[in-house]
């Protein structure tokens, strides 16, 4: 790698444990300690490696986890896989922990914080770091993060909401409330940035992870003292970009958030010249059908050149630049067989009892 530094491409797979669980909307209606719940994420994050190890195969690819246990996904050998595309699997506690009182939804999304930790302690000041949440999928290189990286630093990844919508308990109004009280003055409502985009270099990652410590520090005391605080990695994160200011958001020219689902539709043309997609709306929908074919080595997936083919194959399945005939009836038959099992466990509920 040039000025021998590394590329690091990371994602996390946080499992609650029981008596733990969270509340995660675009996940499963099952329990997120199940096994159910837990492995629409690891379809994810196998996608999320393949799709990278195809479009950036020099970099060194990390799966961060709290768990000993990396189950098979029906008749697929996941630790096998992951081993045979050059995936190191991490296992780190997850530490950053809040009291289950703390808020009610994306308790384990904090586990970014011990990988951020991870990576302060354990890469040099010029290594690159990308770490991106598991339902992400690569359709180009990391060429131009790591452009941005070279010259910001950190970047970011704006989400432009509006001051007054209310995000994960919180308005933008109402942060720039809690920064004031924290000091930070700002004139406006501060911007707010995704979690689920976290990249700069190792220097940039060592001033975060300290940021971070002291921020989780003053929510946990302001939640004890029964005062507003941020409820998400997200606010606390969005927190530190301001104050840094790295507010900058150029990761917005080549990454975005995509809703594909048929009640919020976000995708366009445009997306189809993006780098990487983030889409929640896909977890047991087109990135369950593409797990399908990663675990087919004789696949399209495999074998489509990088570039606009592999894009337009990506897009079929996820539904950008617009959801297609087949996809729209897949995504309905999922949607029936998946009522249908949730009924026939209520009704298997009621008998075993």
């Amino acid at each position: 790698m040039k000025n021998n530094r590394s590329v690091y491409i990371v994602t996390g797979m946080c499992c609650d444990e029981e008596g733990q669980e969270s509340k995660y909307p675009q996940g499963s209606d099952a329990k997120s300690s199940s096994e159910k719940f837990q492995l629409v994420y690891w379809r994810c994050a196998v996608v999320y490696f393949a799709s990278s190890v195809r479009n950036n195969p020099e970099a060194q690819h990390i799966l961060f986890t709290n768990t000993d246990r990396i189950p098979n996904i029906e008749s697929f050998n996941t630790v096998e896989f992951f081993n045979k595309i050059g995936v190191k699997v991490v296992q780190i506690p997850f530490t950053y922990q809040p009291p289950i009182e703390y808020y009610p939804a994306f308790r384990s999304t904090f586990f970014k914080f011990d990988i951020i930790q991870y990576l302060k302690n354990n890469s040099e000041l010029n290594d690159l770091c990308i770490a991106l949440d598991s339902d992400c999928v690569w359709i180009n290189s990391a060429d131009r993060i790591i452009a941005d990286i070279e010259k910001y630093g950190l970047t970011t990844y704006d989400l432009y909401e509006p001051d007054d919508k209310k995000i994960s308990g919180l308005t933008r109004r109402e942060m720039q409330k809690i920064y004031e009280e924290l000091g930070y003055k700002v004139d406006e409502p501060p911007k707010y940035f995704g979690a689920e985009f976290i990249v700069g270099n190792g220097k940039h990652i060592k001033i975060l992870s300290d940021e971070v410590d002291s921020i989780w520090e003053t929510c946990l005391q302001r939640f004890a003292a029964g005062e507003t605080k941020f409820n998400t990695e997200e606010q606390m994160l969005s927190y530190i970009y301001n104050k840094l200011g790295y507010a900058r958001s150029s990761g917005n020219a080549y990454f975005n958030r995509v809703w594909t689902s048929p009640i919020i539709y976000t995708a366009t043309e445009a997306d189809l010249k993006m780098d990487v997609w983030h889409l929640p709306a896909e977890k047991g929908f087109g990135i369950k059908r593409l797990f399908a074919q990663v675990a087919n080595p004789n696949s399209d997936f495999w074998n489509l050149p990088m570039g606009e083919q592999f894009t337009k194959y990506v897009a079929g399945y996820v539904g950008i630049p617009k959801r297609n005939i087949s996809k729209t009836v897949l995504d309905v038959l999922d949607n029936r067989i998946s009522g249908i099992k949730r009924r026939l466990a209520k009704v298997t509920s009621v008998v075993n009892n």
